[in-house]
């Protein structure tokens, strides 16, 4: 592999086209000739060989490629095409390539096929050819990403996106991944030795009506959240030091989509000014993409890390396992890093204090595979859901968020985060990477919450299984001046809080309490400066 990627450079363009600046042609000799002697990158020593600010597995130099066969996408390597482009307004030449549309009205992206076209030809083979082979076939589009040195609002920047309109919609809640490669070529930024990365993105909509999007007079589109309907569903942040890199985008669709466009994301560029006698300004905000797949993650031809059953959910260290080939030699990296002497089928984790992903490159006779990253994390321990809660006016209650690397099981139902709709009772079991499991058992009650009504239990059953075991209020409004008492059945008082998070877990001076019914006062001032009071009987069963 090039690493350069210096091989495709048109020495006769470049001359044609510093006639103008004759010391940077030699400049860029001085430059070119500095790359050829850089070192190869070595993949699994944890140095960065090549002096290219990346290591190991962030070096595209040691990415093994994978070979997807099918696709959601139709002509996802732009290879039918209705004509060969003759400009690149969106009026004109909207649907060059088949299946596929500019994204937006301001049509920042191009098409271009074989290099042999006259607009291809005069352009970008004078100006940021590419590494040739392409990665399939002979069509490819580019993407612009501009920038100011006045900044803009993002919402007026113009932004490069292709769509195209599903044949059959994504489904809500089932997982998908992009694959692509993308490049960017001949920048200056990248012969100084620099590597900026660059953002590919995907949007998506229920409405194929909804591409391209945007307004023809306007300065620039933004990014498509700015529009009715269109959501970010994955992005992927892409490193080319002159090369054609392959990466993925995996995401979870909330709701059925139809459309997908793809192309930057929604942030804005920082100043970047170029050189002073600089030709290629917009190509530091060009990148190509090609050979786009769309699937079911399930059915992406990735491999994947296992714990081995039963580690790490006894408090040790888990043990990591690699699929297993003949003939073949591993190598383990922690955060794209290679793990000195991780060379075996398995790996012993040394520490679980904060986050990290683990991968293993796999070498073959003729062929290498790098698995999918494996998180391994304390995930589970940051999960906290209480016996009894209340769902306020019918609004939406979050009891555990996303986690990276956890997956819940709700009354049966499978789910990346736990949002209760509507009252009931409600059985949760949340699994990390390793199969270790907690299990939460929750009574929801419904409740209109405008006036700052406070929920109680009936009953607790304070006797340390972590369920049940205190008694306290609870409330989903602004309260101050509050003051909880508990007085058993010959009045004596028992138990006082000045805390509505510290509640009774049924003991009196270091003592456990009998059980029995004993009665709570509780008042509180709400935001309105209104003085509440509530009373009652709780149950305390041993």
């Amino acid at each position: 592999m090039n690493i350069t990627g210096i091989e495709s450079v048109n020495f006769w363009a470049l001359m044609q086209m510093d006639r103008k600046y004759p010391y940077r042609f030699l400049l860029f000799i001085f430059l070119l000739h500095g790359h050829a002697v850089l070192a190869q990158e070595i993949c699994n020593n944890g140095i960065d060989d090549d002096s290219d600010g990346l290591v190991d597995l962030h070096d595209p130099d040691c990415q093994c490629h994978f070979v997807v066969t099918d696709n959601l996408l139709q002509n996802g390597s732009f290879e039918l095409y209705d004509h060969c482009p003759v400009n690149y307004t969106y009026i004109s030449d909207s649907k060059i390539a088949t299946y596929w549309q500019y994204g937006s009205l301001m049509n920042e992206a191009e098409y271009y096929h074989n290099l042999t076209c006259s607009f291809d030809s005069s352009t970008i083979m004078v100006h940021m050819p590419p590494v040739l082979p392409l990665p399939d076939g002979e069509g490819f589009v580019s993407i612009l990403n501009s920038a100011f040195i006045n900044p803009i609002p993002e919402k007026d920047m113009p932004k490069g996106y292709v769509g195209q309109c599903l044949q059959a919609p994504l489904s809500a809640g089932d997982s998908y991944t992009l694959s692509f490669y993308a490049g960017r070529f001949r920048s200056w930024d990248n012969f100084i030795g620099k590597n900026f990365p660059f953002t590919v993105a995907v949007f998506g909509n229920a409405d194929c009506n909804a591409v391209p999007f945007g307004d023809l007079s306007a300065l620039g589109n933004g990014c498509p959240s700015n529009y009715p309907g269109w959501v970010l569903l994955g992005k992927k942040d892409v490193t080319s030091a002159g090369e054609w890199v392959q990466s993925k985008i995996s995401f979870i669709p909330s709701s059925p989509i139809n459309v997908i466009e793809i192309g930057v994301d929604c942030s804005v560029l920082p100043q970047i000014p170029d050189l002073a006698d600089s030709t290629t300004f917009l190509d530091y905000h060009i990148y190509y993409l090609d050979d786009l797949h769309l699937l079911p993650t399930k059915d992406f031809p990735f491999q994947y890390i296992h714990a081995q059953a039963g580690t790490g959910c006894d408090g040790g260290l888990p043990i990591l396992e690699s699929p297993a080939f003949t003939n073949a030699t591993y190598q383990w990296y922690k955060d794209s890093v290679a793990i000195s002497g991780a060379t075996g089928t398995t790996y012993a984790l040394r520490d679980m204090s904060g986050e990290s992903y683990y991968n293993v490159l796999i070498s073959t006779p003729g062929k290498c595979i790098i698995t999918e990253p494996f998180l391994a994390s304390s995930g589970l321990n940051k999960i906290a859901m209480p016996a009894d809660t209340v769902l306020c006016d019918n609004n939406d209650l979050v009891l555990a968020p996303a986690i990276d690397g956890i997956t819940y099981i709700v009354n049966g139902t499978t789910a990346d985060n736990v949002t209760i709709t509507r009252q009931g009772s409600y059985s949760v079991t949340a699994t990390d990477n390793f199969g270790c499991q907690r299990t939460f058992n929750v009574n929801v009650v419904g409740q209109k919450c405008t006036d700052c009504d406070l929920y109680l239990p009936s009953a607790f059953t304070p006797n340390g299984d972590g369920l049940n075991d205190i008694f306290k209020a609870a409330s989903y409004c602004n309260f101050s001046g509050f003051d909880l008492q508990i007085f058993n059945r010959w009045g004596e008082k028992v138990f006082e809080s000045h805390n509505s998070n510290t509640g009774w877990d049924g003991t009196y001076l270091g003592s456990k309490m009998l059980s029995g019914v004993y009665v709570y006062f509780i008042t509180y001032s709400t935001a309105s400066h209104t003085t509440k009071t509530a009373k009652g009987t709780v149950a305390l069963i041993r």
